[in-house]
């Protein structure tokens, strides 16, 4: 029993013996780029590290496409231009070192870009054609226009391309694969930034870029708009702070919650408190507007305040207010306000 232990060790050795011996060596050069998925005409840092030789001393030889770049004793780094997208650069180093070794390493690199379409689902008015900021617990979609080729210059189709997404370093498997070039997502009720990384791939992996953005979502807001009675809302000119009534003596104010979500029709789950000189009037709490009157033959100033908050998404919330000025005369003025502001 004893000798046939002796016996399994002795060839439990040899057999590690033997392994050991036939290990391949680590590379001898190294090349570390200062990014793996450089946009065209990108400046790249390359960079050539050694374990077991000192490149410091050695006489080195860079080569782009087969033609001497740089050469001298210890040219370590590197600095190139990314080429034009469906393009390879081919990089190449020799080096020479004190111990008569001769090493060497290459790479290609090529290049790409991707365009980010951010679009959200909170509310804007009917033909707004601005963009509004991410709100708390919108949805949003990610939209990606990548800009990728093949080796005779012809751009990919987006929609034959391979796209890998990840939120906050976790991958959102659902949403990942061929062709899909929009990601959806939906704020959650815990507001921080957002780390959103995409890679896309061509289908034979000869082609890729990469990409990433931070979103962080803010609160919604409340603009006022004159609610002309004969042209409906004036959304080309919003509301200052001041707003005159002017031989009228009346006006009519519309309250639009900007990036809330909301449907076109109604005031979905919103309520809105309107409070003139701090009372709440109660009877405008489904209201987006609210009118207002100059009292007869007095001069004075009434203050107004509109609280707006979603029963739903709880941190859909938001405040804003403005003073009305009237006066014994009647005063006319072209636009019904002072230090009007275009836009939200």
């Amino acid at each position: 029993m004893k000798s046939f232990s002796i016996i399994t060790f002795a060839l439990l050795f040899s057999i590690r013996i033997v392994s050991a011996q036939t290990m391949p060596s680590l590379q001898s050069i190294n090349l570390k780029l200062s990014t793996d998925n450089p946009v065209p005409g990108q400046q790249v840092t390359i960079t050539a590290e050694s374990y077991d030789a000192n490149l410091n001393s050695a006489s080195i030889v860079w080569k782009l496409n087969g033609a001497i770049f740089q050469k001298g004793t210890g040219i370590t780094t590197i600095q190139v231009q990314a080429p034009t997208i469906g393009k390879k650069l081919n990089i190449s180093i020799t080096a020479n070192v004190a111990d008569g070794r001769e090493l060497e390493n290459s790479l290609s690199l090529g290049s790409g870009s991707i365009d980010i379409i951010i679009e959200n689902d909170g509310y804007v008015p009917p033909f707004f054609s601005g963009k509004i900021p991410l709100s708390y617990q919108n949805t949003y979609r990610i939209i990606a226009i990548p800009h990728l080729a093949s080796a005779s210059g012809i751009e990919y189709d987006p929609k034959t391309l391979i796209y890998e997404w990840t939120k906050d370093s976790k991958s959102v498997q659902e949403q990942n694969g061929y062709g899909k070039q929009v990601l959806t997502l939906t704020e959650d009720i815990i507001p921080r930034q957002r780390t959103i990384n995409l890679r896309v791939t061509s289908r034979d992996g000869n082609a890729k870029a990469e990409k990433i953005i931070f979103i962080e979502a803010q609160g919604p807001k409340i603009t006022f708009y004159n609610n002309d009675s004969l042209y409906g809302p004036l959304y080309n000119r919003a509301l200052g702070d001041k707003v005159i009534l002017g031989k009228s003596r009346e006006l009519s104010v519309l309250a639009v919650p900007y990036g809330f979500n909301k449907p076109n029709d109604g005031v979905g789950n919103l309520s809105f408190t309107w409070l003139v000189n701090s009372i709440e009037q109660t009877a405008l709490l489904a209201s987006q507007s609210i009118v207002l009157r100059a009292p007869s033959d007095t001069t004075g100033s009434s203050n107004i305040q509109l609280q707006v908050k979603n029963g739903r998404e709880i941190l859909q919330g938001s405040e804003n207010g403005f003073s009305t000025i009237y006066s014994a005369k009647a005063i006319d003025t072209n636009n019904n306000s002072l230090n009007n502001s275009n836009g939200i």
